[in-house]
């Protein structure tokens, strides 16, 4: 149930007010539930209020190859009740090990749950998340993670924002990475990149 904002803590406050209507921020685990923050824009405030919510999470993993260096690097977006105006990304740089551990705990593909919120009201919600398939995503991540040579945060950054610049908005990347890193691919592909 979405309650008023002032009853959060001064760390949750900030994060409301620093995060775009774009970003998915992890914010670790609670009771072993892995959570996520997104924020919806204001006049979006009744998916909050008015009804059921539900949510689709999509990975796209990726080690890419920039120079002499691989890259290992995890996309994780979600979008809210089946709507392009309401898709999310997060990027996890699977090399360091708090984002590994993040990654690794969404993609037990059990359970996760969002803090979502607008610039007055928020709710926690924890979402199932029905999976069958012939690998474990955990594998996925661990396998390009162990390919992977790079440690550079300034790369991975770089990295990020070429995947991002594909496409003109996260809904039009979900589709393009869709094709791009498929289900019957493990949701996984090595490429070259050259950024600056």
């Amino acid at each position: 149930m979405a309650q008023t904002n002032d009853i959060l803590p001064p760390n949750l406050i900030h994060l409301i007010e620093n995060l775009t209507t774009r970003q998915a921020v992890p914010l670790g685990t609670m009771h072993d539930i892995p959570f996520l923050a997104l924020k919806l824009p204001a006049s979006s405030e009744t998916l909050l209020t008015g009804g059921e919510l539900f949510c689709e999470m999509k990975p796209s993993i990726f080690n890419i190859d920039h120079g002499n260096e691989t890259l290992a690097i995890c996309i994780l977006q979600l979008k809210l009740n089946g709507r392009d105006a309401y898709t999310y990304s997060a990027a996890y740089d699977l090399t360091n090990d708090k984002h590994y551990s993040d990654c690794f705990a969404l993609l037990n593909m059990r359970k996760y749950g969002l803090f979502i919120a607008t610039d007055q009201l928020h709710d926690f919600l924890v979402f199932d998340t029905p999976f069958e398939a012939f690998f474990d995503p955990r594998d996925v991540i661990a396998e390009a993670r162990e390919t992977a040579t790079a440690t550079n945060a300034e790369a991975f950054g770089s990295a990020v924002n070429a995947l991002f610049s594909l496409k003109e908005d996260d809904a039009a990347l979900w589709r393009h990475f869709e094709s791009l890193v498929p289900f019957d691919n493990r949701w996984y592909l090595r490429t070259r990149m050259e950024f600056r």
